[in-house]
C-alpha cells in the first residue's frame, strides 16, 4: 500500500543554521521503499538523519520544488541498540537499525539509523573490545550512519569515510536501492543526499591498542611557533597506517602509542561550557580552565590516541628529554585522562564547546533577533615543516583578531561571539572558527552589517589560507561537510577557476555528479553544481 505523504505530519526540522523545512516528516524501516514510493508520488526528497551536520541543507528557491507534490523528509528509524542479523546479508536487505558483521572479511554493514557509537558496541561483543570502524567523529553517539556518509564528516584522525567505505546502499527512486562500491562511492560521500539517500553502508573494521587515552596541554593561541613545534614533534605519533587487511591491527610510527588527533579548544568556549554543564564534567573543565589561567594561556591542545602504555608512561613517551617539554609546550599544568569513566568526561568536554556553540546559534533569546552564525571549514594536510603550519596558524590567528576587533566596534549593538574549536592533526588541520551574532529585536540593520563584516573577514581568511597553501606547496582538501565546504571555497577564491587544481577538478565531478542526479534529490543543491560553468 503506498503511501498517502499529503497526510504525513510537518518535519519540525531546522538545519544548523536554523532555517525550518518546509516538508512532510515520513520515518521508516526500509529507506529504499519510502523513497521509491515518494518518487513515484513525485514528491522532492529531502534525507533526514541526525542533523548533526545539516549544513545549509534547506537552501533552495520555491521555484525549485513547483512541479513536485511537496517535499518528504525522510528519516532513518534507529533503536536503542543494533540488531543484528546473519552475517551474509546483502546490503540493499539491510533496514535502518539493523547490522551484518563478517568476521573473516572484516567488515560490518550497518543501516542508516544507526550511530557510530553503536556499530563499535556490536562490534565489541561480536570482535573484542578492542574493533571499531575508524569513523572517529565527536559526535558519533548522535550522527546516523547514514549521515556521515552523506556530509562526509571526518572528526580528530582526518580521515573521511571513504577511507574506510566499502560499499553504499543508495536509495535513488528504483524499487531496488543500488549498490555503489569503488570509485564510485565518491559520488555519495559529501554530497549531502543530493544524489540519492543512504540507506545503509558497508565499512571495513580495525582492531586498536587496548588503552584509550587523554592529555589536554594549555597554550596561548597567538604563539603560532610554539603551537608549530608542537604539531612538528608529535607527527611520528600521529602517523597512522591502515592494515593491508580489514580486521588487522592498527599501527604507528610512534610504537606503542597512537595519537589518533589533536584538538583545539578556546577558552572562551571552555567558559560557555561550565556555564551549561552537569557534575562530574563540570568540575573537571573547571580545573581544566584553571590550568589556562596558571599558564596563561587562551587555548587547550587536547591529544587523544590509543596506547599500551599507562597515561603516566605515554607522557613520558611524548616528552622531549632535553627541553622536559612537548614540542616546546610546558606540561607543569597538563591534564592526563585514561580509559573508561575519564575519557568520558574528558569527551564531555571536548565535544560540549561545539555542541553549545551550534544550539546557541539555534535558539532564539527573548528580545533578540534570531541569531546568525558562520563556521569556518578548510582542511589542509601539513607537511613536517614548521614554516608551513606557522602560515596557516598565522591566517587563523589574523582571523580571530579581526572578530575580536569587530566586537569590540559593535559592543552594545551586535553581540559578537567567537568559538574555537576542532582539528590541528598534521594530517590534516581544520581548526573550526564559530562566530555567532546576537542583537535586539529592531536592530535588523545593524545584524545585517555584522554579517557582512564577518563574511568579509571569512573570505579574507580562505584566500590567506589558500595563499598559504599555494606558497608552501600544501594540499587542501576541502572541507568536512563535503560538498558545501566545496562551494563555500570556490566562492571565496572568485569562483570555480581559481581554486587550487586538486580542488578545481573535484569541484568538476561533483557538478557532473549533481547534474546526472534525479531532480527528486538535487534540487536542494547550490546552483553552481546544478549549471555547466
Amino acid at each position: 500500500m503506498s503511501t498517502d505523504f499529503s497526510s504525513l505530519p510537518l518535519a519540525e526540522l531546522t538545519d544548523d543554521g536554523g532555517k525550518p523545512i518546509r516538508a512532510r516528516l515520513l520515518a521508516t524501516h526500509d529507506i529504499a521503499q519510502a523513497v521509491a514510493d515518494a518518487v513515484r508520488a513525485n514528491w522532492a526528497v529531502m534525507p533526514a538523519g541526525g542533523l548533526t551536520s545539516a549544513i545549509g541543507s534547506y537552501d533552495y528557491a520555491d521555484e525549485e520544488i513547483a512541479g513536485f507534490g511537496g517535499i518528504v523528509a525522510i528519516r532513518p528509524k534507529g533503536a536503542l541498540a543494533a540488531e543484528r542479523v546473519a552475517d551474509d546479508t546483502p546490503l540493499s536487505a539491510l533496514k535502518t537499525h539493523q547490522i551484518a558483521i563478517d568476521s573473516g572479511k572484516g567488515l560490518v554493514s550497518a543501516g542508516a539509523g544507526l550511530t557510530f557509537t553503536q556499530v563499535n558496541a556490536a562490534l565489541a561483543e561480536a570482535i573484542g573490545p578492542n574493533a571499531r570502524v575508524l569513523v572517529d567523529l565527536t559526535s558519533i553517539g548522535s550522527a546516523f550512519v547514514g549521515g556521515v556518509v552523506a556530509t562526509g564528516g571526518m572528526g580528530p584522525l582526518r580521515l573521511s569515510p571513504l577511507g574506510t567505505l566499502d560499499a553504499v546502499s543508495l536509495a535513488d527512486g528504483g524499487d531496488v536501492a543500488r549498490l555503489v562500491e569503488d570509485d564510485t562511492l565518491a559520488e555519495v560521500q559529501g554530497m549531502q543526499g543530493w544524489t540519492g539517500m543512504v540507506a545503509a553502508a558497508r565499512f571495513r573494521f580495525f582492531l586498536v591498542p587496548s588503552g584509550e587515552f587523554g592529555l589536554v596541554l594549555p597554550v596561548q593561541g597567538s604563539d603560532v611557533d610554539t603551537i608549530a613545534s608542537l604539531l612538528a614533534w608529535l607527527r611520528p605519533w600521529t602517523q597512522i597506517t591502515l592494515p593491508a587487511e580489514a580486521g588487522g591491527l592498527v599501527a604507528g610510527e610512534g610504537g606503542d602509542t597512537v595519537l589518533n588527533g589533536i584538538e583545539l579548544v578556546s577558552r572562551d568556549s571552555l567558559e560557555t561550557f561550565i556555564e551549561h554543564s552537569e557534575e562530574p564534567a563540570r568540575s573537571k573543565a573547571q580545573g581544566l580552565l584553571q590550568s589556562c589561567e596558571y599558564a596563561g594561556a587562551d587555548m587547550l591542545a587536547c591529544l587523544t590516541g590509543w596506547s599500551e602504555l599507562s597515561i603516566d608512561d605515554v607522557l613520558m613517551s611524548l616528552l622531549d628529554p632535553e627541553t622536559e617539554t612537548i614540542g616546546g609546550v610546558m606540561i607543569d599544568f597538563g591534564v592526563g585522562f585514561s580509559s573508561g569513566a575519564e575519557m568520558e568526561t574528558f569527551r564531555a568536554i571536548r565535544e560540549g564547546a561545539p555542541d553549545l556553540a551550534r544550539t546557541k546559534a539555534r535558539v532564539v533569546q527573548p528580545g533578540k533577533l534570531k541569531p546568525w552564525s558562520t563556521s569556518t571549514d578548510i582542511n589542509i594536510v601539513l607537511p613536517a615543516d614548521t614554516g608551513a603550519i606557522v602560515s596557516v596558524l598565522e591566517a587563523y590567528a589574523d582571523y580571530r583578531s579581526a572578530i575580536r576587533v569587530l566586537a569590540r566596534e559593535l559592543k552594545g549593538a551586535v553581540e559578537v561571539e567567537l568559538s574555537a574549536y576542532g582539528h590541528l592533526s598534521p594530517a590534516g588541520i581544520d581548526p573550526h572558527h564559530r562566530v555567532t551574532l546576537f542583537a535586539p529585536e529592531g536592530a535588523e540593520a545593524a545584524l545585517a552589517g555584522a554579517r557582512q563584516a564577518v563574511a568579509a573577514n571569512k573570505r579574507t581568511l580562505i584566500h590567506d589560507l589558500l595563499f598559504a597553501a599555494k606558497s608552501n606547496g600544501l594540499v587542501v582538501t576541502g572541507g568536512e561537510k563535503g560538498a558545501p565546504s566545496l562551494v563555500e571555497i570556490a566562492r571565496a577564491a572568485g569562483g570555480e577557476g581559481r581554486l587550487p587544481e586538486g580542488l578545481k577538478s573535484a569541484f568538476a565531478r561533483t557538478r557532473a555528479v549533481v547534474m546526472a542526479a534525479p531532480a527528486h534529490f538535487n534540487f536542494r543543491a547550490p546552483a553552481e553544481l546544478r549549471t555547466e560553468d
